[in-house]
Order: C-alpha cells, then sequence, then structure tokens
C-alpha cells in the first residue's frame, strides 16, 4: 500500500511540474500523467493481491496418504487452525487421522499432530502459492490378531501448495506434502477466516 501512494503522490507531482507541450493530438503532460496514473493503479492492485490469511483461522482437509512400504494409498481427514501474522507468514497446528494399512498382517494405523510455518506469495488476485515447513508427530497404533502395539515417530515436516480466494472469509487449498521420506500426502482444504 505504501509504494502505490508513492506513486500516485510522484504521479502528481510530475503532473503539476511539467510544462505542455503542445505538438501532437494530446500534450505530452496529460500522457505522462495517464502513464503515471495506470501505474500508480497497477502497484495498488498488486499490493492488495490474494496471498495467505491474516489473523486466526481454520479449517478442515481430507486426502490420500501413501506410504511406499505399505499397501496402497488411503484416505486421511483432519483439521487445523492457524494465525497469519501477514499475508506471507502464518504459523499453523493440525491433527489428521490416517487410513489403516496392513503390514504382512499386522493393521497400521496413524494419528499426526503438525505444527508448521506457512509462507505464502501471490500468483495473482486470488491465488497465491505456499509452502510449508514444520515438525510432526505421528503416533501409531497396530493389532496383529488382536495382539495390539504401537510406537510414535518424528519427522520434518514439508509442503508446497496452491490457495484459493473462494469468497468472502472462505479459502480453498491443493497442497502435496513429505512428512517422511516415504511417506507423501495429498490434501484438499477449506479455510474459514475469523
Amino acid at each position: 500500500m505504501q509504494q502505490a501512494s508513492q506513486l500516485v503522490q510522484h504521479a502528481i507531482r510530475n503532473h503539476n511540474s511539467c510544462p505542455p507541450i503542445r505538438h501532437g493530438s494530446q500534450p505530452r503532460q496529460e500522457n505522462m500523467f495517464r502513464n503515471s496514473l495506470a501505474a500508480a493503479a497497477l502497484a495498488l492492485a498488486a499490493s492488495s493481491a490474494c496471498a495467505g490469511p491474516t489473523g486466526l483461522y481454520a479449517g478442515v482437509n481430507a486426502g490420500a496418504t501413501h506410504f511406499s512400504d505399505l499397501d496402497g494409498n488411503k484416505s486421511h481427514f483432519g483439521a487445523f487452525a492457524g494465525y497469519g501474522f501477514n499475508q506471507s507468514l502464518a504459523f499453523e497446528a493440525g491433527y489428521r487421522q490416517h487410513g489403516e494399512w496392513h503390514y504382512y498382517g499386522t493393521g497400521v494405523k496413524l494419528k499426526e499432530t503438525q505444527f508448521s510455518m506457512v509462507g505464502s506469495t501471490p500468483l495473482s488476485r486470488n491465488l497465491d502459492l505456499f509452502a510449508r515447513v514444520g515438525y510432526g508427530y505421528g503416533r501409531f497404533e497396530a493389532d496383529r490378531a488382536g495382539y495390539p502395539g504401537g510406537g510414535h515417530v518424528d519427522t520434518g515436516i514439508f509442503g508446497v501448495g496452491l490457495g484459493y480466494h473462494v469468497m468472502g472469509n472462505l479459502s480453498a487449498r491443493v497442497e502435496l506434502q513429505k512428512p517422511g521420506s516415504d511417506i507423501t500426502s495429498a490434501t484438499a482444504s477449506l479455510l474459514w477466516k475469523f
């Protein structure tokens, strides 16, 4: 916003200080003024373009997760909440429940908690590109012929995605995450900014 107001002030100063040249159909002064106003309007549009949400927001997500050593893709669902410090940087915390995989006759379920920083940059008025880096805590539950077991794993979370401002406070996202070297998740989310 600051850059746009400086461009407008510059355009007004240039309009008042340029002597008119009377050659051609329009004076040079008017052309310079129009060009300056057009540049100011473009700068204003670019500075107000959509990026990540600011303030408090929350959402739900669903998608598919693939473990390279387990049988196929399984669906997952979850919820998250975050706080946008500005349109470029936010903190998010989330919980995700995964489907059940089978590993040599053992049923394996995963519940995951994530904490991450999300950086965003606008691509257009309603579309932004974001990247995520953070920490994930996964709790495994295993069951083999009625004998329960389990464990946990700590991982780094890395992701990249696109966000689209649908209307008002509602946005949608698609994201590809790599929470471990053998895990890949594709997720679609709906996000509401409070």
